[in-house]
Order: structure tokens, then sequence, then C-alpha cells
């Protein structure tokens, strides 16, 4: 019984864990999901933000000056997604904590409709170590096979 017990607590802690998802894992993801060259930004500059947002954790939530920021591009829920925020908006139509899957998908298309209105000087972490630096180096040995 005792053993049981030991794994459930086990299990349960791990679940509780924030899984981080490896740089080659999360640039193969972004360029499945058609981010490579989305508005005129190469990959890498996908990659650069979500790095310096959450290092790649997909479960990461913050809190932020209005709501919380959500998964591995920190989108804020204010804006963004719903988690019952009030005056919350979600212009993405998606409750928040489908941006803490590890497939991405959910971020990816909130990401991608950010980008489309703000561009991606909305996150101030791609301004601040993304803009204008070499984009290579964030795709570097993460080749299609």
């Amino acid at each position: 019984m005792k053993v049981a017990i030991a794994v459930l607590c086990l299990m349960w802690l791990c679940s509780c864990e924030s899984r981080t998802l490896g740089r080659c894992d999360v640039v193969r993801i972004f360029r499945q999901e058609g981010l490579d060259g989305f508005e005129g930004f190469s990959l890498g500059n996908y990659v650069c933000t979500a790095y310096w947002e959450s290092r790649f954790k997909t479960q990461r939530v913050r809190s932020a000056d209005t709501g919380k920021d959500y998964g591995i591009f920190q989108i804020n829920s204010f804006k963004w997604c719903d988690d019952g925020t009030p005056g919350g908006k979600n212009e993405c139509k998606v409750p928040c904590s489908d941006l803490l899957q590890d497939d991405l998908k959910a971020s990816v298309e909130c990401a991608k409709l950010i980008v489309k209105a703000q561009g991606l000087k909305s996150w101030d972490t791609w301004d601040s170590y993304c803009n204008g630096r070499k984009m290579e180096r964030w795709v570097k040995g993460c080749e299609e096979r």
C-alpha cells in the first residue's frame, strides 16, 4: 500500500512540473505549424522570442500587470485568452489553459494572430534580445532530415 501511495505521489509531482522542450523540438514544431517566414519573420525570430519569454517551458504561467501570461510565448490573458480575468477580451478565442499544451498548436495560432495585429514587437523580449540580431543560431543544427 505504501508503495502504491508513493508511486501516485511521484506521478502527481511529475504532472505538476512544467515541461521544457528542447530547442530543436521547438524548431520542428514551429516549422510544422507554419511559423518559418510567417509575416516576413524568419523561424529563428519565433524560437528566440519563445526562449526569452519562457525558456521553452510549455506550462509556464506568470503574473502580469493585468491578468497572467501563459505558455511558451507568455500570451497575456487580458487581451488574448480567457482565464476569467475581469474585462478580458479573448481575441484568440481560446481558453488560456490551451496555451499550456505541449503540442503548441493553440500557442502558435494565437501568436500568429498577435503577429498579424502587432508584429513581433508585441513581445518586449523580441525587441530586447532578438530584433536586429543573427537568428540563424536559433535553428542551427536542427535541420530537417
